[in-house]
């Protein structure tokens, strides 16, 4: 047994340290949109990965070779998709084929096993946000599927090799799972704290700045309306209503970045969320008409309790509708809120719009202090959103495809049975 056990640990080995490898080079990130860029860097990953596990096969079972190699093989297509997995199975088909003996089209059959399984079973995993239940599944029917094969074509193996193999293969294969969970959760709050270090930033900006410029401006205001209200200049009585409006704006930039600042303790309270969102929308419903925007809310049965400031949920609500109307603008504009998902602890709200959508990198900088796109944004209203929602336990997350709309998916905390 010591024949088998030595060279399956050194696959093993490999295993964690390639995976380390590529978190390095391409962090793990497991709610963004892979670029093809880092699809083809994850899929040479795992085909030098599957190499290194090749080069350490057990080598007491005639001319046949065992290793970990569909390991990379089953991971990186759950992970990274069909393109990256069939990379590293050519990689693997190639390489065992140049090895050649008397089974080296069994190992080709098997390396495109363990592909199409992990191909057919990535929705099952991405979709699912226990993903030791899935890989529970997947790695039940990759392991029947795999003794059949060997078994029917290789009489010749011991029954103590079945057992040493696959207990490697299943502690490797699930303990890269968890490990690429782990990496992808240190890599959020990285990103996170690198964020709230920039939120800082903007707010040290603000409490320097804001009560200096808020005062004048609530002065010159005043000013302004009282020389408009009985003035003969016609220049003062067209341009007063602009010049109002832009004081207006100013002042709702200083607010932004108060809010920023101090956004206030949360009450928390249980709150109906079915309500909430209908105590919402009737008061964006007028601001969709005048832009052409319908704003649907896909009612279930369920009557969900959250747990969550009514004002901060509002706020947030507000700002994620009220930037989707915006972005529909020019066309036929259609906003669809429903719910997304439900967990043990939080229900995660969808706002899907089909406006002009977001490229990758654009997507990347939401949230950004100044970032937008819109022309006469600040980049503030995102900061405020990914504030509030904090502050009451929650988290929201952008997807987007340009032309083709934009998702906000809004996590909330639900009230504990």
């Amino acid at each position: 047994m010591k024949y088998f056990l030595q060279p399956l640990f050194v696959n093993i080995a490999v295993i964690y340290s390639l995976t380390y490898i590529g978190n390095t080079i391409a962090p793990f990130l497991m709610n963004r949109k892979m670029t093809l860029k880092a699809k083809l860097l994850y899929g040479g990953i795992a085909g030098v990965c599957a190499l290194f596990c090749m080069a350490y096969p057990i080598e007491t079972l005639r001319d046949s070779f065992f290793d970990l190699r569909n390991v990379p093989i089953v991971v990186v297509t759950l992970y990274a998709g069909w393109l990256p997995g069939a990379i590293c199975t050519i990689v693997v088909s190639v390489a065992r084929l140049l090895l050649g003996g008397q089974f080296a089209v069994i190992g080709v059959v098997l390396a495109l096993v363990a592909y199409i399984i992990g191909a057919a079973y990535k929705g099952f995993f991405s979709g699912d946000k226990k993903k030791w239940r899935a890989a529970i599944v997947l790695g039940a029917v990759y392991t029947i599927i795999y003794m059949m094969i060997i078994h029917y074509e290789m009489d010749f193996l011991p029954g103590d090799f079945y057992l040493v193999y696959f207990i490697c293969f299943h502690v490797s294969f699930f303990s890269t799972i968890l490990l690429i969970e782990r990496l992808a959760a240190i890599n959020m709050r990285l990103e996170e704290t690198a964020y709230l270090d920039k939120l800082s930033v903007v707010g040290q900006m603000a409490a320097a700045i804001a009560h200096e410029v808020r005062n004048p401006l609530t002065t010159v205001r005043g000013l302004i309306q009282f020389l408009a209200k009985d003035t003969e200049d016609k220049k003062l009585e067209e341009f007063a209503p602009l010049i109002l409006d832009e004081l207006d704006r100013t002042n709702k930039i200083i607010t932004d970045y108060l809010t920023l600042v101090k956004p206030g303790k949360p009450n928390l309270k249980n709150l109906n969320l079915n309500v909430l969102i209908h105590d919402t929308l009737s008061l964006l419903r007028p601001y969709g008409y005048l832009h052409n925007t319908a704003i649907l809310f896909k009612e279930t049965g369920e009557n969900e309790q959250i747990v969550a400031d009514e004002q901060h949920v509002k706020q947030c609500l507000i700002n994620i509708i009220k930037n989707a109307i915006e972005s529909t603008e020019g066309k036929e504009g259609l906003i669809t809120i429903y719910k997304h998902s439900i967990s043990k602890n939080s229900i995660t709200l969808a706002i899907e719009d089909n406006g002009k959508g977001m490229s990758e990198q654009e997507l990347q900088q939401i949230g950004l202090p100044f970032y937008t796109t819109k022309t006469k944004g600040t980049g503030l209203g995102t900061m405020i959103i990914s504030r509030l929602i904090r502050d009451i336990g929650g988290s929201v997350r952008y997807e987007s495809r340009p032309e083709k709309g934009t998702k906000a998916l809004l996590s909330l905390p639900l009230k504990s049975s």
